[in-house]
């Protein structure tokens, strides 16, 4: 999520990175577009930084400054669903992303340019992210669901 960050918000903030002024303008950039693309950055970033919670013990407990949750542990079936609900949005988007490239990519009319080819490699780690965060949600509903059992057993 790195890589398109940069790149959403380098736009965003005004770096001549080849799109042209008409697709700047269309997309609100500077003005709106602007907020929402460092609004989507950081958001994403988040996300993926909670995605290291399905990963980390630190994911299975709420924080100690959560008022009446600290240092209880969370329930594994929301953390499971909300997770693989944010795997299916996340392809969604990609998926809605690589149809409409021409129109969301601001190089429909030069597709093979260097600026192109560059956000072009910001973009493409962002299609692992879906199965990757499957992945390790599976992983964290059997760990965590082995932990549970073996708890109530003792």
């Amino acid at each position: 999520m790195v890589p398109s960050g940069l790149w959403r918000t380098a736009v965003g903030l005004g770096a001549p990175l080849g799109w042209s002024a008409e697709h700047l303008a269309l997309e609100r950039i500077p003005g709106f577009g602007t907020a929402y693309v460092i609004g989507l950055s950081l958001g994403s970033l988040l996300a993926s930084a909670l995605t290291l919670g399905l990963v980390y013990r630190w994911g299975e407990r709420f924080p100690d400054w959560v008022p009446g949750l600290g240092g209880r542990q969370l329930p594994v079936v929301p953390v499971v669903v909300v997770a693989l609900l944010g795997a299916l949005v996340v392809a969604l988007i990609c998926v809605l992303s690589i149809v409409n490239w021409d129109s969301v990519s601001g190089f429909a009319d030069r597709p093979d340019s260097g600026w192109a080819r560059l956000m072009m490699a910001c973009y493409l780690p962002a299609l692992l992210w879906a199965p990757l965060l499957a992945a390790v949600t599976v992983v964290y509903a059997r760990r965590r669901g082995r932990g549970t059992r073996r708890d109530e057993r003792h």
